[in-house]
């Protein structure tokens, strides 16, 4: 059955478009105009936090908002409690319970404009695709041959060098042939486009934050021309350098002058070279961090590199924030969509946390009032309360609803909350 709750990958980019920060003569609007985009990321079991962003989503007339599932959220719910499965098996059916409950959820609630996301998918790491442990990729099962992994990475070599990346040595180029043509490496395309497949969403995005410029040149190319292939319109958000992964904390330093304006020509390059519609780069955030911990996003670095992008590409190409639980602000705007991961997880937890310790004489003792469904239906709640304070930073909340007004001429109406 069709999902009619959730919007494409082209409406998506239709909303992006209209929050574009430059204006035609590529100046950037006062950041009161400015609008970011939340991306909240739900997380096994799937139902408690799904119904805090749904019931988010449409308070006070509604937000746009993204519920997107990382690749181990999905391979985690579809493992279930088994030790070992395989990948592709996991992924396809995590990604059958991530989009029947969000299609439930959203046939509730009836968002004005809720869109589903893949967010990192990772491609696995060179030494542990190329490890002696690891068998050969099968032929002829219709992944491409070894003339054609050659000449995808001679172009994409070729192409990186023209933006300004350092050719390889040839050693590595043999090394990365045999990457792009492991079984690890073929395995997780496989499971990619078996989840993209499953869930349909609006935007997807390859974690390849671990490789070499050249390498991820022609990975990203690849998954983005078969995303295309497979007939799905989701934007396919591409990573050059270390945004972070789950626990990381990458070291930073901030870029000016020539050395600035390189790494904008090679990032502008790269969305150009591989045709993605999203992009993600370094700004000083910590993936996954602490409560306590509190970061200052690069706003120059984002400013001067989506300039560049627009310049090169003639495209407005939304910059994704990653580790935006610790970041000190919403650079509205320039960061196009906002992740939010950690946050929620928190939440619940610290909310469950509360109540186990004020009712724990209770619990011990088998009562039921103490713990039923009440306890999780008050931890989505306050999900629900945390992604509402997300979208105000984000100037979104409630904007869909204000514009309904206005359509009508009831501008001065307010909207009420619950």
């Amino acid at each position: 059955m069709a999902d009619t709750q959730h919007v494409t990958g082209n409406d998506l980019r239709g909303i992006f478009q209209r929050f574009n920060p430059f204006c035609e003569d590529m100046r950037l609007r006062p950041e009161e105009e400015r609008k970011t985009v939340l991306a909240v990321n739900g997380n096994f079991p799937f139902e408690l936090q799904l119904a805090g962003f749904y019931h988010a989503s449409v308070l006070d007339g509604g937000s746009p908002i993204i519920v997107q599932f990382s690749m181990g959220a999905l391979a985690t719910a579809g493992r279930g409690l088994r030790v070992r499965s395989g990948l592709v098996e996991s992924l396809r059916a995590g990604a059958r319970l991530a989009k029947l409950t969000a299609e439930a959820y959203a046939s509730i609630y009836k968002p004005p404009f809720a869109a589903l996301g893949l967010d990192h998918y990772a491609v696995p790491d060179i030494r542990d695709a190329l490890s002696p442990d690891e068998q050969p990729a099968p032929g002829g099962d219709g992944g491409p041959s070894q003339d054609q992994v050659r000449s995808r990475l001679k172009e994409a070599a070729e192409a990186a060098r023209s933006y300004g990346v350092r050719p390889p040595a040839r050693e590595d180029m043999a090394v990365w042939e045999m990457y792009l043509s492991s079984a690890p490496y073929r395995e997780a395309v496989d499971g990619f486009l078996v989840a993209l497949n499953e869930m349909k969403p609006a935007w997807a995005m390859i974690d390849t934050e671990d490789l070499p410029p050249v390498l991820n040149f022609a990975v990203t190319k690849e998954i983005c021309d078969l995303v295309i292939a497979s007939g799905s319109d989701a934007i396919v958000e591409a990573e050059y350098g270390a945004t972070g992964q789950s626990g990381d904390e990458a070291g930073y330093r901030r870029l000016s002058g020539r050395e600035l304006e390189d790494f904008a020509r090679q990032v502008a390059g790269f969305v150009q070279y591989t045709g993605a519609g999203g992009i993600s780069y370094p700004i000083g955030m910590q993936h996954a961090a602490p409560s306590a911990v509190r970061h200052e996003p690069d706003s120059v670095r984002l400013e001067v590199v989506q300039r560049q992008i627009l310049k090169t590409t003639g495209r407005y190409i939304p910059f994704a924030q990653h580790g935006g639980t610790g970041a000190k602000r919403v650079s509205r705007g320039l960061v196009g969509k906002d992740n939010i991961n950690t946050l929620f997880l928190v939440t619940a937890a610290q909310y469950l946390a509360h109540h186990t310790g004020e009712n724990r004489e209770a619990i011990f003792q088998g009562k039921k009032s103490a713990s039923g469904a009440s306890m999780y239906l008050s931890a989505s709640r306050s999900i629900m309360k945390a992604a509402v304070k997300k979208l105000k930073e984000c100037g979104t909340y409630g904007i869909l609803g204000q514009e309904a007004l206005k359509e009508s001429g009831e501008e001065n109406r307010r909207l009420p909350e619950e």
